[in-house]
């Protein structure tokens, strides 16, 4: 019986930059186990090499759908991001001792499986960086509703505005949020069509452009296949999050 061809690691990153993340499941599953190998020269305990391999894979991720990190091969990169946090790790350490030493027990198996935490870290990476595109405004009265769990009447006299003003304010800002982290995770690319198309995908396809944007983005997608892999991907995420909000 002929074996299925492999797909090289060119192929799957190009893959992972089109939003095609079960790609990267694939490039875990290559080098994971060379992750874990690399991570026992720097430390002794169970933990600790989980960590340093979770968060250098998460690390990783970010950068290629940021349209950094590597093109061809997937391990030489990722050895030297967990090289250099291993360093800036010990280094922090000798600085001040903030955890007594982990038992060589064997993996907790309650404990989350090491891709389901790279994930769960990239997609707080998401998180932060669509905060960081909100409007000041915005960021203010999300932090202080979600965060804090400040009121809006607390709030009120704050921003200058009545208790149902911040109520809709924060509505807004949810919202907002949601559009940016869907919008965080269109990759970029060289056509000019495309790049237009998603400049506001996240948007879209919240339902959040005007009648004649949309138009435009749909008769794209329609048309362009390296957009429709991006929409399905970004489609399933959006799935995740609650509906936006029917327009009255």
């Amino acid at each position: 019986m002929t074996e299925p061809v492999q797909l090289t690691d060119a192929a799957l990153l190009d893959a992972v930059r089109a939003g095609d993340l079960p790609a990267y499941g694939l490039l875990f599953e290559r080098h994971a186990e060379a992750a874990r190998q690399f991570a026992r020269r720097w430390h002794r305990s169970p933990a600790e090499r989980h960590e340093l391999v979770a968060e250098g894979f998460a690390r990783v991720l970010a950068a290629i759908r940021g349209g950094a990190g590597p093109r061809e091969h997937l391990r030489p990169y990722l050895l030297v991001t967990m090289r250099h946090l291993a360093i800036t790790w010990q280094r922090r350490l000798a600085r001040v001792e903030l955890y007594g030493e982990v038992p060589e027990s064997g993996a907790d198996p309650t404990a989350p499986r090491l891709d389901e935490v790279v994930l769960h870290r990239w997609n707080a990476q998401l998180a932060g960086s669509a905060f960081q595109r909100l409007p000041e405004r915005w960021q203010l009265v999300l932090w202080h509703t979600e965060v804090e769990s400040a009121s809006a009447a607390d709030l009120a006299s704050a921003l200058g505005i009545s208790p149902n003003g911040v109520a809709a304010l924060a509505k807004r800002a949810r919202e907002g949020l949601r559009q940016a982290y869907l919008q965080e995770q269109v990759p970029e690319s060289g056509d000019q069509g495309c790049r237009l198309s998603r400049h506001r995908m996240g948007t879209w396809i919240r339902g959040g452009l005007s009648c004649h944007r949309t138009r435009r983005i749909d008769d794209h997608v329609a048309h362009c296949t390296d957009c429709q892999t991006v929409v399905t991907r970004l489609a399933e995420s959006n799935g995740e999050l609650t509906p936006p909000p029917r327009p009255r």
